[in-house]
C-alpha cells in the first residue's frame, strides 16, 4: 500500500516537472548595455516560445526560416555591449547524457541565412550569416546566484525555423507542423558544412527541429540548473529571441506513464 502510494507520488511529480514549460518564465535581470538597438529592450519578450511567424502588424509579416528571421519590437530583445541578461525556469536544466548531442538547452538568437538565390533559399557555396551580432558569455546558477560559465559564443547557428512545412524560405501565411524547440542539432556542424545546399535540403537537415544554438552544461560540473545568464563583453550586441530546455529522454515516458495511471485510477 505504501509503495504504490509513494510511487504514485514520484510519478506525479514527474509528470508535472514534464508539464512545466520548457522555455524561460522569468526575467531575472537585465541591462541593455551601451549598444543595444533601443527597439527591442524589452526583455520580457523573450519569454516563451521562439518565435515562428514574425512581424504580424507590420506589411512585411512572414514565416520565421533560415533567410526570415523574427524582427517584430515583441519578439527579441537586445544585449548591447557590457550588458546582461538573466532568466529563470520552472524546468530544470539538467546535464543529461541521454540528451541528443549532449545538448541540456538551446539559445534562440536572430541570425539568417543570406539567401544566394533569392528568393529561392539557397546556402550558396560561401554560406554567409547574418545578425548573430556579438559574442555572448553564457553561465549557469542553480540558485541565481554562484555562476559556472557554460560557453562563450556568436548566437549563429542554427537560424530558428518556425514550421516543418514552410517549403518557402519566405512563406507569408503560418505553417501548420510547429518544429520542436527543444531538439537539438549537431554542434558538430560548422557553416562550411552547409555549403551548397538549398532550402530542401536545408529542411532536411533540420529534420523536425526549430534550429538554435546548443549549451552543454556538462564542463560546468553541475547536475542541474534553474538560471541562465548572457553577459556582452564584446563591442557588438546581439538579440534573443527565447531559451528552450532540452528535456530527458524519459520526460515523455514518465508523463505516459503518469496519465496511464490516472486514466486506470478513473476506471477503478
Amino acid at each position: 500500500m505504501h509503495t504504490s502510494v509513494s510511487a504514485s507520488i514520484m510519478v506525479a511529480l514527474s509528470v508535472s516537472s514534464a508539464l512545466a514549460s520548457p522555455f524561460a518564465t522569468t526575467v531575472v535581470d537585465y541591462n541593455a548595455g551601451t549598444n543595444a538597438n533601443p527597439q527591442f529592450t524589452d526583455a520580457t519578450t523573450a519569454l516563451g516560445s521562439a518565435e515562428r511567424f514574425t512581424g504580424e502588424l507590420t506589411a512585411f509579416a512572414g514565416g520565421v526560416t533560415p533567410f526570415n528571421p523574427a524582427f517584430g519590437t515583441d519578439e527579441i530583445v537586445s544585449v548591447g555591449s557590457g550588458g546582461f541578461l538573466t532568466f529563470g525556469f520552472d524546468q530544470a536544466i539538467t546535464n543529461d547524457a541521454s540528451h541528443t548531442f549532449g545538448i541540456d538547452f538551446i539559445v534562440f538568437g536572430n541570425a539568417s541565412f543570406f539567401d544566394s538565390s533569392f528568393p529561392n533559399g539557397s546556402v550558396g557555396n560561401t554560406p554567409t550569416l547574418f545578425g548573430s551580432g556579438g559574442v555572448a558569455t553564457i553561465e549557469v546558477s542553480t540558485n541565481g546566484i554562484d555562476w559556472e560559465l557554460a560557453a562563450i559564443t556568436t548566437l549563429d547557428l542554427f537560424p530558428t525555423l518556425g514550421f516543418q512545412d514552410y517549403f518557402d524560405p519566405f512563406a507569408t501565411t503560418p505553417g501548420t507542423i510547429e518544429t520542436d524547440f527543444t531538439q537539438a542539432m549537431d554542434p558538430a556542424l560548422g557553416l562550411n558544412d552547409l555549403a551548397g545546399l538549398n532550402y530542401a535540403q536545408l529542411l532536411d537537415l533540420y529534420n523536425g527541429s526549430g534550429g538554435g544554438i546548443g549549451i552543454d552544461i556538462d564542463s560546468t560540473g553541475l547536475a542541474s540548473v534553474n538560471f541562465v545568464r548572457f553577459t556582452n563583453n564584446s563591442a557588438e550586441r546581439f538579440e534573443i529571441d527565447a531559451v528552450s530546455v532540452v528535456p530527458a529522454s524519459s520526460a515523455l515516458a514518465l508523463l505516459s506513464l503518469g496519465l496511464m495511471g490516472a486514466t486506470q485510477r478513473r476506471r477503478q
